[in-house]
């Protein structure tokens, strides 16, 4: 999103739950959020068993923190980034098995996990209640905002935050 000199950067990967959020995460890209990863194939998961899951990881926009990659399991999947962030729009599409394995990997490799729910679809619903308990036991912080608006530079914050460039004196 900025380009201006960063005194720290995080790598985070977004891990979308369900069709609704990878087209949240399509308008992350549309506003120029780099260095960002995020995981492809969430939404066509036949299984959510761990042993069986299988995902691929990519730049978000055009520049990620590590090539992209096919066949993943959870433990490589989250391995090499500082923070995971699950994110859901409509809740009724969040497979809670996934939340917790990508959060259990996450969690034996260290790092933060904050779920991220951008506008929160049929969080009354029955399904909506299970996976909002969901990510609420996967996510070290979880943050609801109302749209991509939002998001994005929430997202930019995590990853490291514009900082302006220091002038000599």
């Amino acid at each position: 999103m900025n380009s201006t000199r960063r005194s720290y950067e995080a790598n985070v990967l977004v891990v979308p739950l369900g069709a609704d959020a990878v087209r949240t995460q399509e308008a992350f890209a549309d506003r120029g959020l780099d260095r960002v990863m995020t995981v492809h194939g969430v939404a066509e998961l036949g299984s959510t068993d761990r042993a069986d899951i299988r995902l691929a990881c990519a730049p978000l926009h055009r520049d990620g923190w590590r090539p992209s990659a096919t066949g993943l399991d959870v433990d490589a999947l989250v391995d090499g980034a500082d923070m995971v962030v699950l994110l859901a729009s409509d809740l009724a599409e969040v497979p809670p098995t996934l939340c917790h394995a990508v959060a259990d990997a996450a969690r034996a490799q260290g790092l933060l996990i904050a779920a991220l729910i951008v506008g929160s679809e049929n969080w009354d619903t029955p399904r909506g209640n299970t996976a909002m308990a969901a990510l609420r036991e996967a996510a070290d912080m979880l943050v609801v905002v109302r749209g991509v608006a939002l998001a994005a530079p929430f997202l930019d914050v995590l990853r490291g935050g514009a900082r302006e460039p220091v002038a000599a004196p």
